[in-house]
């Protein structure tokens, strides 16, 4: 079995780094059957944020304070969702190319 202070001889934490934000935008991009998938979830699940906004700003009017507390604090909540999101995907990301690192470390051992 393979460690990770056997991969920390040939990789570590910045160019892991590296890799990923060289990476990053390369992923990032849609193919044409990535777009296709994702305009089927979007259909399929039609509420956004600009549509959520829009429900929130035509509350009544008397209702101003209210409003101006929710938009705030969707706005909020939607930062902090993107943040996660963001570090789960660069967590899996880093952690799939070490397990394709060690994939590739055990097999030169065992030939």
């Amino acid at each position: 079995m393979v460690t990770l202070k056997e991969i920390s001889n040939y990789i570590n934490d910045d160019m892991l780094q590296t890799i990923y934000e060289t990476r990053e935008d390369e992923i990032c991009e849609l193919r044409s059957t990535e777009n296709i998938e994702r305009n089927t979830i979007l259909k399929e699940n039609p509420m956004d944020y600009d549509r959520l906004l829009l429900i929130i700003q035509n509350l009544p009017p008397h209702f101003c304070n209210t409003r101006e507390a929710i938009i705030k604090a969707l706005e909020e909540y939607t930062k902090r969702e993107n943040a996660l999101t963001s570090y789960a995907n660069e967590k899996f990301y880093k952690a799939g190319f070490c397990d394709g690192i060690r994939t590739i470390i055990e097999t030169l051992k065992q030939n």
